[in-house]
């Protein structure tokens, strides 16, 4: 089977509804071969819903015959998006709960790993624009393939300067789309008699820890209401945060995993949340807890790491790490929702902030999405990560 075909294959499962299908190979760009080896470079061309699409993938041939092994190296971006020599995505386990475009520099400068797959079409005005739709299911197709994977890239010193500006960027998207959950929880809260005194986190800066050198590079955000940070933004060995005015204090990073959401905090949100309803933070938070935690335990084993994470161990690192649950909350619907549901992607990646009340209504009128929202806040309540402003908690009444 030729490499074309095995890539037809593939493709033709991540896109059952195509009306038409067709790949092309190019001639491979000389500027690719000296990156690296055995590459071709495909078009891909199909109809889906009758609009037509298309596709630029450059793939990395592995020395395999394994026609899964070219998941690991598949890679979608525009002709305008050349301007990188590669684009290799990284496939974990957390891919179905994860949809942010975060790149990394390797060492070798001339490949930018993908946190997390997407598919990126270069629009006018410089904006990444996600494609959920066709994101999604070729997420699911790759991540069973890569449940254990957990690869650590360091970034390379001299490129600090440009790594700075690209973090700039990717922070002031997520300032940006921190703004919209801020009104619409607001409002959420309100149509259901609620309300809680959401913390401020200002003056937030951030320290980029150089292992190599006791340099820290430092860039400062005056404005920030609210710093997400989601999965694959920053590794647990090379960032320190700290927040609030002189007296900063250093937040605590679990680091026997690769990544700031693959903590277990965040990672038992992500389990508890997709399934969970209302009488289940009520009546069973405890035991879901123990055996999230027996679970992790098993899986540390199996990857050889002997250190036990205890419930004492959650529940200190819930006070440490309690901004980023309130986060959590805040931005749940972008984290943890279905990524298919055209409606909310629309409100958060398609759309501009002038018409708030579009997302308002669009996010309210969502009753999956509200019910969510408030099991989120029922938990961050338990926790001790929210004030109820007087006796209007959710946990109190029998909604």
């Amino acid at each position: 089977m030729s490499s074309s075909d095995q890539v037809r294959k593939i493709l033709e499962q991540c896109f059952p509804n195509a009306d038409t299908f067709r790949i092309t190979e190019n001639p491979t760009n000389g500027k690719h071969h000296n990156v690296i080896s055995n590459v071709i470079n495909l078009t891909i061309e199909y109809q889906e819903d009758g609009v037509e699409n298309k596709k630029f993938l450059v793939l990395k041939i592995p020395k395999s015959s394994d026609a899964t092994s070219y998941f690991d190296e598949l890679a979608f971006y525009s002709r305008e998006a050349f301007m990188y020599d590669v684009v290799i995505p990284r496939i974990n386990s957390y891919l179905d709960t994860s949809i942010t475009p975060v790149c990394f520099k390797t060492i070798d400068s001339r490949i930018i790993i993908l946190e997390n797959l997407t598919f990126l079409d270069y629009e006018k005005g410089g904006n990444y624009r996600l494609h959920l739709k066709q994101c999604l299911p070729i997420v699911k197709a790759l991540a069973h393939f890569h449940a254990s994977s957990h690869k650590v890239c360091q970034m390379d010193p001299h490129l600090l300067d440009k790594e700075i500006l690209q973090y700039s960027a990717v922070l002031e998207w997520r300032q940006r789309i921190a703004t919209f959950w801020e009104p619409i929880l607001v409002e959420l809260l309100a149509r259901n008699n609620k309300s809680y005194l959401i913390p401020k986190f200002k003056n937030i800066c951030l320290y980029l820890k150089r292992e190599d050198t006791d340099v820290k590079s430092r860039i400062h955000y005056s404005n920030f209401k609210f710093l997400v940070l989601n999965h694959g933004d920053f590794h647990s060995d090379n960032v320190l945060l700290k927040y609030g005015s002189n007296d900063s204090v250093e937040v605590k990073i679990i680091d026997f995993q690769a990544s700031f959401w693959s903590t277990p905090i965040c990672d038992f949100m992500n389990f508890f949340f997709l399934g969970a309803e209302a009488d289940l933070i009520e009546n069973h938070f405890e035991t879901l807890l123990d055996w999230y935690l027996h679970c992790l335990n098993e899986k540390l084993k199996t990857n050889n790491c002997f250190k036990e994470y205890r419930k004492q161990d959650f529940l200190e690192d819930i006070q440490t790490l309690n901004f980023c649950s309130v986060l959590y909350a805040m931005c749940l619907s972008f984290i943890l929702y279905p990524l298919d549901r055209v409606p909310l992607a629309d409100v958060i990646f398609h759309k501009q902030t002038e018409n708030i009340q579009y997302y308002i209504d669009v996010c309210l009128n969502d009753k999956i999405f509200s019910s969510h929202v408030l099991n989120c806040l029922k938990l961050c309540e338990r926790l001790g990560l929210l004030e109820p402003t007087q006796s209007n908690s959710p946990l109190s009444d029998s909604q």
